[in-house]
């Protein structure tokens, strides 16, 4: 058996489906205190060899036309070409034989968006941006973007009624397989036992490096009407616009995927030029407020309204919240401290983690969280006073 397994090494370097490389062919412990970084290397660079593979690019592109094709019929799908500015990484905490994974088409081995994330990711930028926008001189004309309002509710569904929109898995362009699709990467935790809720982060902790895959390319982002409305489908069509609208800007904003707090997963509209541009799609409920915002400082303790708290696998809490002053919204990083009694729709007081004009990230104020904020505060007052000295 162990032989067997000793085999797989030089085996890889001809596979050509990465994601039965990254599940099958690990020859010997990559982690771990005995782990080698090296075998990590080799199973990556034998994944990203495998994809732009010439005889997995044909097979690929020969689906990806027939994919195409199951559409021409359907006249209300709305079909947009997306590019990452950047890189984008799906499934990154995925059961996985590394401490890191990946989201691959099960069939082909190249990267795939789910259309579930899609779908999510439309129905909170749906409820947390367009819902809130102008609530305060114009608020009855975004009621229908709120949970609960008209069109939140026909196009994502309910409970006990599905939506009227289908999201599909967004498919890799075949002409991203020639270029580098997959990428090398790199984190670098530096509290890892306090995120592991061992010990309060401290200066002294040694930060870790982890290497895994990211993605670069373009992707086919397609959705479709399934509802009634067969007999007018232009009235079908503008809803499929617009929810199209929504998914971009949702996209270009928040980003699909892990690490968007990192500026990951941001998908765009890439002219000829390799130029940026913006939707052609109109939505008149979707443009930003006028007024410029006054964004918060980092540290700076901020009235905040917690928008939602949800239970992950493993028991791993997550919280957003929104501040008050801008209504701009993001995620709570030790969400795991926030006490249990504290509800959705709850007010209180956060600290600001980082601040842009799309996100506001927060931590809750825990006694180890106001320690480090008090003494970097310390600090920071100490050095002003010695500049003005000089």
């Amino acid at each position: 058996m162990r032989d067997t397994i000793v085999n797989l090494a030089p085996r890889r370097t001809f596979g050509q489906h990465a994601g039965l490389i990254l599940q099958r062919y690990l020859s010997k412990a990559a982690t771990g205190e005995n782990g080698d970084p090296g075998e990590r290397r080799s199973l990556f660079d034998a994944a990203i060899s495998a994809v732009k593979n010439v005889h997995i690019r044909q097979l690929y592109e020969a689906a990806f036309q027939r994919w195409n094709q199951s559409f021409a019929n359907e006249s209300e799908s709305v079909c947009r070409t997306l590019s990452t500015n950047g890189r984008l990484i799906v499934g990154l905490g995925s059961e996985n034989v590394l401490e890191t994974g990946i989201r691959l088409h099960h069939t082909y081995g190249v990267p795939i968006i789910p259309g579930s994330a899609l779908k999510g990711l439309a129905a909170h930028y749906c409820r947390d941006v367009w819902g809130q926008r102008g609530s305060d001189s114009a608020g009855e004309d975004n009621v229908p973007y709120r949970q609960g309002g008209q069109f939140h509710d026909l196009v994502f569904g309910k409970t006990d009624d599905g939506g009227l929109i289908v999201f599909y898995d967004a498919w890799l362009t075949p002409e991203s397989l020639a270029d580098d699709t997959l990428r090398m990467d790199v984190m670098t935790p530096h509290h890892p036992q306090w995120q592991q809720n061992q010990a309060p982060p401290t200066d002294f902790d040694s930060p870790i490096p982890v290497s895994y895959l990211s993605v670069s390319g373009s992707f086919v982002i397609r959705l479709s009407w399934h509802g009634p409305g067969e007999s007018d489908s232009s009235i079908a069509r503008r809803w499929t616009e617009q929810t199209m609208t929504l998914l971009e800007e949702a996209l270009a904003n928040w980003g699909v995927g892990g690490k968007t707090s990192s500026g990951y997963g941001r998908l765009i509209v890439v002219n000829k030029t390799g130029i940026p541009t913006t939707s052609n799609a109109k939505a008149t409920t979707a443009s930003p407020p006028s007024k410029t915002l006054d964004l918060p400082r980092v540290n700076e303790l901020v009235e905040a309204t917690i928008l939602e708290r949800r239970e992950k696998a493993g028991g791993k809490i997550s919280c957003r919240a929104k501040h008050k002053a801008t209504g701009i919204s993001g995620p709570i990083q030790n969400s795991h401290e926030v006490p249990s009694e504290i509800e959705e729709g709850q007010s209180l007081q956060l600290y600001v983690a980082y601040a842009n004009d799309r996100e506001i990230a927060f931590k809750y104020p825990s006694p180890s969280v106001k320690a480090n904020v008090e003494k970097l505060q310390s600090k920071q007052r100490s050095n002003q006073i010695r500049n003005r000295r000089r």
